[in-house]
């Protein structure tokens, strides 16, 4: 039977009576090209249904639009005129929820929404806050900050971005966008949409809480997005954009698994052994980098965008997350300029790390490595050594490495950081690991860096020691 449907006809006509098989089966894309040169979507329209109206675009997707004439002010001619508007319903799908059917039950409601005159101010919806957040709310300074203003690091500004237009205002994925505008019941009351379409009036403790429910299936993101929805809101609050109370103040977050790996003491030595092998000539960028990371535990951009020296032109100290000091070699010093917790921070080189860096350096001298030998940064760029490098450029390296060496742990970037924790914490104790890792408190370092070893919790003969301990102080 569908090779009956391909076979038929393809439709050209703009407008014609639908059937779920024609639109499934004999219509193609024809559209435009704008003088921009943009593809335009392919219009066409039910002669059958007033007001339905379905657009095909180049990628083969095809979405029902509500399309009524209304009356509307042209500011520029200084007049009242009757325009096509168009109102999306969903995009057609082969099931009965989204097929052509479904489209005309919806249609009136959409016809009648599209009838009701604008919102006015005080119903201005969730998205069109979240728009206003991310237009000038990423300029402000942080929300967090009380004693010291600081703005948002670049790594912040492109998270917040990031889950803001994907998860709030739906843009791009289909799959997250039905995931968070199906239709849901929860605790006795129905929700048929995303919580950006709805007015801020309206939306309580239990708009959020639906959001919760949505993606429970993924519940680490999902405590982010409601973490963005109440920095929002409390940026909307504090700026006195809205009166409103901030509806995520009590609510419970998914409860987050803390995986806590790291390397064993075989897998460690075997690591920083191949660094300061003889494969450091082919990979010096790459070695190095993971050297200072199991041997200073920094995080991953604190070395990453690490210089040379302190920059003199501004760009390059905006890029930068810090330098080597002056006379390093001899100071052994790495100067953070501006970390996690915001402060500056002076970070010993070890011995270790002294010898892969002057090892570093000199590599940047030789035939081989001579692109990189103006660059002010450690870790730069091949294409344009006046940028860093990113995870990106070390992913294959990083494969490649675990491959080769068979670790009985995969090795990743975050888990040098784990592993430098617990050793630390192991010799030196916890509050000397909590600085090593520039935390605010040793809770942060217990609880997410501290991987104990089982054969810690192998003791033989407890309370005999104790006796013998006793007995010698007698």
């Amino acid at each position: 039977m569908i090779r009956q449907y391909q076979k038929q006809e393809i439709i050209t006509e703009a407008t014609f009576p639908f059937t779920q098989r024609k639109l499934r089966y004999q219509l193609k894309y024809q559209g435009k090209i704008s003088k921009k040169g943009k593809q335009l979507p392919d219009k066409r329209f039910d002669s059958s249904t007033e007001g339905l109206c379905i657009f095909l675009y180049p990628s083969g997707t095809q979405v029902f639009y509500a399309v009524q004439r209304l009356e509307m002010y042209n500011k520029k001619k200084n007049r009242v005129e009757t325009n096509a508007v168009y109102k999306k319903i969903f995009r057609m799908e082969d099931h009965p929820q989204r097929d052509y059917r479904a489209a005309k039950m919806e249609l009136p409601n959409i016809l009648k929404a599209m009838r009701q005159p604008k919102q006015k101010s005080d119903q201005k919806t969730f998205g069109a806050l979240a728009k206003d957040f991310l237009n000038s709310g990423l300029n402000d300074y942080r929300l967090a900050d009380k004693s010291e203003k600081h703005e948002y690091k670049k790594s912040t500004i492109h998270k917040y971005k990031k889950l803001i237009n994907t998860y709030i205002l739906l843009k791009g994925s289909s799959v997250v966008r039905d995931r968070l505008s199906n239709v849901i019941e929860y605790d006795d009351r129905i929700s048929n949409k995303p919580l950006k379409d709805y007015p801020l009036k309206d939306i309580e403790q239990w708009h959020i809480e639906v959001v919760q429910t949505r993606m429970k299936e993924t519940k680490t993101t999902a405590n982010d997005v409601v973490k963005m929805i109440s920095i929002i809101y409390s940026w909307a609050i504090k700026k006195k954009k809205i009166k409103a109370i901030n509806p995520v103040q009590n609510i419970t977050k998914f409860k987050e698994n803390k995986i806590k790996i790291k390397l064993d003491e075989v897998d460690r030595k075997k690591v920083i052994d191949y660094c300061f092998s003889k494969a450091f000539d082919f990979f010096p960028r790459f070695l190095t980098y993971i050297a200072l990371l199991l041997l200073t535990g920094k995080r991953e951009e604190e070395l990453l965008h690490l210089a040379w020296k302190q920059p003199t032109d501004k760009k390059h100290f905006e890029e930068c997350s810090g330098w080597l000091v002056d006379n390093w070699e001899r100071e052994k010093m790495i100067y953070l300029r501006d970390t996690k917790n915001r402060k500056s921070e002076l970070v010993y080189i070890d011995n270790q790390s002294l010898q892969i860096l002057l090892r570093l350096q000199r590599s940047r001298y030789t035939e081989k490595n001579a692109w990189a030998v103006k660059s002010p940064f450690l870790f730069p760029q091949k294409n344009n050594i006046y940028k860093t490098a990113t995870y990106s450029s070390f992913r294959k390296h990083l494969a490649a490495l675990n491959e080769r060496l068979e670790l009985s742990t995969k090795l990743m970037f975050k888990i040098c950081r784990k592993t430098f924790g617990s050793y630390i914490a192991q010799k030196k104790g916890i509050e000397i690991a909590a600085r090593k890792l520039n935390h605010s408190s040793t809770k942060v370092t217990r609880d997410h860096y501290i991987v104990p070893e089982d054969d810690e919790l192998k003791i033989d003969n407890i309370y005999e020691s104790n006796v013998e301990q006793l007995k010698k102080a007698e």
